[in-house]
């Protein structure tokens, strides 16, 4: 069966494609560059990544594959979390970002934090879901020339995830996490 990715990122496609691809998808994963830009308005990532993948349903009429993802920050309640890409405004910048992030930990001892991806599959009447987590915490200055968002500033095992090729981050990220628990349940059906 071919599932249409709800994304115009290639690297996203790329990734999620190689790890359906290792770990035995009975499914193909398309992607469509006209993808419509669907506005991230509800209250949590997984309502968001539901959102985006019953859209696209409905223009496409293809089962489809949405994520939404997000950065939880412990000592500021979940922050910056559904808001991730907008944390300094509805254009900031990457950088924008990181620095509002850092200045409001300027003063906080307990750095913890997490990333969240949730994968949601939508075929016109059934929503499956998954999510995967990635543990780490939130370092003052950014490190490393990879990656996007929050990349520079989160740091896993001494390393921040911009620090990290694009193999190490992804055999430990939360996108692929979620990626191999939605292959075993899609391969269920």
């Amino acid at each position: 069966m071919e599932i249409l990715l709800a994304s115009n990122n290639k690297n996203k496609h790329k990734e999620l494609l190689n790890i359906f691809n290792e770990h035995g998808s009975k499914h193909t994963l398309l992607a469509n560059k006209d993808i419509p830009e669907v506005i991230e308005d509800k209250n949590t990532i997984e309502e968001n990544a539901k959102k985006k993948a019953q859209e696209c349903y409905e223009i496409f009429n293809s089962p489809v594959l949405s994520d939404d993802s997000g950065l939880f920050v412990e000592v500021l309640d979940g922050k910056p979390g559904v808001y991730s890409k907008r944390y300094a405004g509805d254009n900031a910048t990457d950088s924008e970002n990181n620095q509002k992030l850092i200045n409001e930990l300027k003063t906080a001892s307990n750095l913890n934090a997490f990333f969240k991806t949730v994968l949601c599959y939508f075929d016109g009447s059934n929503f499956i879901t998954s999510e995967g987590l990635l543990n780490g915490n939130i370092i003052h200055e950014p490190r490393g020339d990879n990656g996007f968002g929050y990349d520079p500033i989160f740091e896993v095992n001494g390393k921040t995830l911009a620090e990290m090729t694009l193999g190490e981050k992804s055999n430990i990220s939360h996108r692929k996490i979620a990626a191999v628990k939605l292959v075993e349940k899609l391969n269920e059906i």
